[in-house]
């Protein structure tokens, strides 16, 4: 049972939809010119906060510097002082005492060596004989004998995170000890607190290994801990310093920048949340969709209220048409000028309308008529535009190539060529665009199944009213049956017609090219000259048909024995002529007597039944650069045929 083919289903939209479409397509420029500013005002508070975070972290880089520099100062007079350079600890630790007492920034100062502390300020003198935090700074400032900071470690008297700057007292180039100013790590919280940072910002400080030092926020949570990934990765381009996406360890989103700390391994970052950066865009956003419902709404009542006006246009219109008002009803006035137009018209339409469809019937038969003829016309035809490229081709062309109209249409014609008729294509287009015609061009078409077919094409060229081009008009005749008579024609011009060998003009020809050749290579060459013994005795008693059937099998056998390049050539009756190229005398002596011992020890089957065994005589003479032509090379090797004969026949003879 055949299921009905149900037609296409349209998708058709009532005019208050295209309306209201066409009203918020007038809004498109709007929008994207909102869209502009929106993307001007971020770039611009883009642009702000990298200024204000690049500055804001520029001034706590420097009071964090500031204030580790004003520790070093101290601790660098600290170890200049009388009692640092007596080693007079005593003193020392008395003096150190005094200088805690003035700056409250430092809470203790303690004399250490690579693993003790000898004192500290804030115990009593003689009794701190204790370990050395941070040890390894201590050992660095040692051995560098330069002054260095120290991450956050708990003081050794009281539990409270700590830093130590490290000054080496050197004397005769070497240090043993070292003073180190202890810091609290609340006093650095406070150098980056959140009081003095913008809104939800976050700051913080870092050592060289990455870990905590100070932090504007969750301060004791953090401090001592690995610093987040985004900071680390800060540190490694502290070099120079740029803004860069991150998370803070809370895991908020943030823009971030790194800073080092002048003079110290030290690093401070800033840290603004996204949601502050993206807060004011957000806020015009939910404006700016405020504004975009509310031209909606107003778009839709503008086109319910239009639609109804243009329904009722319209419909006057269709009963104009129609001819199908109500005459008791209202008569509508056409108040846009587009329809009045359209029902003053449409009688006018209605009455040309027979006569149009008539003409386009006979139109339609005639340009199916001509189709038909230019499709299958005995030759093909084809149109190419100014690059080449294919326009229309009749079927005859496309049966041809094997191909259909979709994949020859708009391609290089000369794509459909083989590469030698390309050449010839390239050549000769642009001269068929200057001249406007062409004639009888002999070329191959490139077929589907890789067949060569030669073509003969004559062109035109079509042109407009101002001389512009516009197309050519081609056709193409089947030369494949004109260029085999040729080629049969030029095959039995060049050979023998019993042997199918190359015959004497062939021969000739030949020899001069490769006489050239040779004169060109330095190299030389052989000829050959063979003639049957005893042949007459043959031909009286076998008879001509014996005598054919040893020259044609003889001819087989020089085929079979010599090489692809050596050609083989019957020049006389029963005398043949071999051409032997690069091959010097002696190795075509090798070659010469091989031939001669295989035909001697090669019986000739006769048609008749009868076999006869039949020898040669063969004369061999080297081509020189003395020779003027093939003809003085031939003479010699007859000579030496001859003297082949002379001597007892069935034997090779060179050239004296």
């Amino acid at each position: 049972m055949n299921t009905p083919t149900l037609p296409p289903r349209t998708v058709r939209l009532r005019l208050r939809m295209w309306l209201l479409g066409l009203s918020l397509l007038t809004t498109l420029p709007l929008l994207v010119f909102a869209l502009s500013v929106v993307w001007e005002f971020k770039e611009f508070q883009q642009r702000t906060l990298v200024e204000q975070l690049e500055r804001r972290s520029d001034e706590l880089a420097h009071t964090v510097a500031e204030k580790l520099h004003s520790t070093l100062g101290t601790l660098n007079a600290l170890a200049e002082s009388d009692a640092a350079l007596a080693l007079d600890a005593p003193g020392l630790y008395l003096h150190a005492k005094r200088v805690v007492a003035r700056d409250p920034d430092i809470r203790a100062i303690t004399l250490v060596t690579q693993d003790r502390i000898l004192f500290l300020t804030a115990a009593p003198f003689g009794r701190t004989d204790l370990p050395v935090s941070a040890a390894s700074h201590v050992a660095t400032a040692l051995r560098t004998q330069s002054p260095n900071v120290s991450g956050p470690f708990l003081s050794p008297v009281s539990p409270i995170q700590v830093v130590a700057l490290t000054v080496p007292l050197a004397r005769e180039g070497e240090a043993t000890y070292a003073l180190r100013g202890i810091l609290a790590v609340d006093s650095l919280n406070s150098l980056v607190a959140a009081e003095r940072l913008p809104a939800g910002w976050i700051a913080g400080i870092a050592d060289a290994e990455g870990t905590v030092v100070a932090r504007s926020h969750d301060a004791a949570r953090y401090v001592g801990k690995p610093a987040s990934a985004s900071f680390r990765q800060g540190i490694l381009s502290a070099g120079q310093p740029a803004p860069f996406l991150g998370a803070t360890l809370e895991g908020t989103p943030t823009m971030n920048l790194v800073r080092p700390v002048f003079g110290f391994d030290w690093y401070l970052g800033v840290a603004v949340p996204q949601t502050i950066l993206h807060g004011p865009l957000t806020d015009m956003l939910w404006h700016m969709a405020g504004l975009g419902l509310l031209w909606m709404a107003l778009s839709v009542v503008t086109a319910m209220a239009f639609s109804r006006y243009l329904l009722r246009q319209m419909k006057a219109v269709a009963h104009a048409v129609d001819g199908s008002a109500d005459p008791r009803s209202r008569p509508v006035t056409l108040r846009v000028s587009e329809l009045a137009a359209i029902a003053e018209q449409f009688d006018a339409t209605r009455r040309s309308e027979a006569a149009m469809r008539g003409d386009r019937d006979v139109a339609v038969s005639a340009r199916e008529q001509v189709q038909d003829l230019y499709d299958h016309a005995p030759c093909g035809y084809h149109s190419l535009d100014h690059e080449g490229r294919v326009l229309r081709m009749n079927q005859t062309e496309l049966q041809w190539l094997g191909l259909p109209l979709a994949l020859v249409q708009g391609r290089a014609y000369s794509d459909f060529l083989t590469p030698a008729s390309q050449q010839i294509f390239q050549d000769r287009f642009p001269q068929f665009m200057t001249e406007g015609h062409i004639k009888d061009l002999e070329m191959e078409l490139l077929t589907a199944s890789g067949e060569a077919m030669p073509i003969l094409i004559s062109a035109t060229a079509i042109h407009d009213a101002q001389g512009r081009f516009v197309a050519s008009r081609s056709t193409v005749f089947d030369h494949t049956e004109k260029k085999r008579v040729q080629a049969q024609l030029e095959r039995m011009a060049r050979s023998d017609a019993l042997t199918g060998l190359s015959n004497r003009r062939d021969f000739y020809d030949k020899a001069e090219h490769e006489i050239a050749r040779s004169r060109r290579s330095m190299q030389v060459f052989c000829v050959l000259m063979l003639d049957v013994d005893f042949f007459k005795k043959i031909n009286d008693e076998y008879g001509h048909a014996g005598g054919d059937d040893v020259l044609v099998q003889l001819a087989q056998l020089l085929v079979a024995q010599l090489r692809s390049v050596d050609l083989p050539a019957r020049i006389g009756g029963e005398e043949f002529a071999v051409l032997m190229p690069t091959t010097p005398l002696a190795e075509a002596v090798t070659a010469a007597e091989r031939l001669r011992l295989a035909l001697q020890t090669t019986p000739v089957a006769l048609r008749d039944g009868r076999a006869v065994h039949v020898t040669a005589s063969i004369g061999l003479a080297q081509w020189g650069p003395g020779d003027a032509d093939i003809e003085a090379t031939l003479k010699r090797a007859d000579a030496a045929l001859y003297r082949a004969k002379a001597q007892g026949r069935n034997q090779v003879c060179t050239e004296d």
